[in-house]
């Protein structure tokens, strides 16, 4: 990965500040926060590494070693409040801004616009915005107006105080340059990395056996297996109608979605859909699966099945190809780009295409375990180690892009 390694030619320690107000979430924001801060550190060639965290959410998150922390009172948590909601507090975002300033970084990297908060005057700001999905589609996230008009102009301040943007994937680079009218080049690409415990796919049947039991999911009967949100742009209701279509022989559909999600979620009206389907019985919602049996829950799966109207990147997908397992997906967005030849493709609008591209893969079991080692190899690229260094060359050419300019004025 020498693409990926650190520049030499910064002059001194930089102060690297980090928003941790994301880490506490338990979805794909705050994974992703957590992995590439593990990477970060993993990769730091040197410099002081801070994270700032409002006080409320600090007893939920651990940083890693050689990593400061930064505490900031606010009266609520930030990542709460910045959800679908859309209730921050002026003054919570004021003393998250004054915070940051005390800390007086260089360099101030916010994981996800999804807890951003205006950063003026002070450091350079680089921000990870993952997809346009809630500018371009924010009925499917944002119940209410004023969620879809608190992340618009969230969005529209993220992008005027950074110095740097950063994505996650090629389609995400382009969709947000169209959505910016910015060049693709002004949009840095970073990847996602899968957990050390979703790395070994060896399969341990006592392990397995608590999971089966612990989650509800029916012993001795093949399940095909879905990871994610419950949010209406995962597609969940036609993944349903698809499902319900399939031979009983197939067995069951798992449902890992965390019920106690911030976010926008629908989960009555899928419990519904299942009911009203005929299906109920085979649909097993788990509700939020901690790593370790998640991992074991994985590597038993007949397939992935991903049917998200839109992904900036799909990180299941990833931990799935880890796993050793073979992933049934949407075209839509990201997915084709991070699964490749892993995986199994179908139009997300047509039920009639994802029965018949689960039928194929169902009723062929040397397709899947092409897919699977296909995506064994493939997964070797998705690692928190390599998504800091990216970090890390992002950080380091604002600050010389930075000095530069200094020297050009004087």
């Amino acid at each position: 990965m020498t693409d990926y390694e650190p520049q030499k030619n910064i002059e001194r320690s930089l102060r690297i500040g980090f928003d941790g107000t994301c880490l506490s979430n338990r979805r794909g924001f705050g994974r992703f926060g957590r992995g590439i801060l593990s990477g970060l550190a993993a990769s730091n060639p040197g410099h002081l590494i801070e994270v700032v965290v409002d006080e409320p959410s600090s007893h939920l998150i651990c940083v890693p070693p050689k990593v400061q922390l930064r505490l900031v009172k606010t009266r609520e948590a930030q990542a709460e409040a910045a959800s679908s909601r859309g209730n921050r507090s002026p003054m919570g975002l004021w003393k998250m801004s004054l915070g940051v300033r005390e800390g007086r970084y260089d360099v101030f990297y916010f994981p996800t616009s999804f807890t951003f908060f205006p950063i003026w005057p002070g450091p350079k700001v680089i921000v990870t915005m993952h997809d346009t999905l809630a500018v371009d589609r924010p009925d499917l996230v944002f119940p209410t107006r004023r969620g879809r008009t608190f992340w618009w102009l969230k969005e529209q301040l993220a992008r005027l105080n950074a110095s740097r943007l950063t994505t996650v994937s090629e389609k995400s680079q382009t969709d947000l340059s169209r959505y910016f009218g910015i060049t693709k080049s002004r949009i840095g690409l970073l990847t996602e990395g899968v957990e050390p415990v979703f790395l070994n796919s060896a399969s341990n049947l006592a392990q397995h056996a608590k999971s089966i039991s612990d989650y509800q999911i029916p012993e001795g009967l093949p399940y095909w297996l879905y990871v994610g949100g419950l949010s209406p742009h995962k597609n969940l209701i036609r993944l349903i109608e698809a499902f319900s279509g399939l031979p009983e022989g197939l067995g069951s559909l798992v449902i890992v979605g965390d019920f106690g999600d911030t976010f926008h979620t629908h989960l009555p009206e899928l419990r519904q859909k299942a009911q009203d389907s005929g299906v109920g019985h085979r649909v097993v919602f788990t509700g939020f699966v901690p790593d370790e049996p998640l991992a074991t829950i994985y590597r038993h799966a007949q397939a992935l099945v991903l049917p998200s109207l839109w992904e900036g990147f799909g990180l299941p997908a990833a931990e799935a190809m880890a796993c050793g397992v073979p992933i049934l997906h949407s075209h839509a967005g990201s997915l084709p780009e991070v699964v490749g030849d892993a995986g199994l493709a179908f139009d997300p609008l047509k039920v009639d295409d994802i029965r018949e591209k689960w039928l194929q893969l169902a009723g062929n079991a040397g397709l899947r375990a092409e897919l699977a080692q296909n995506g064994l190899k493939r997964s070797e690229r998705y690692r928190w180690e390599v998504a800091g260094r990216m970090l890390w060359n992002e950080i380091e050419s604002v600050v010389k892009s930075h000095r530069n300019s200094d020297r050009r004025v004087k």
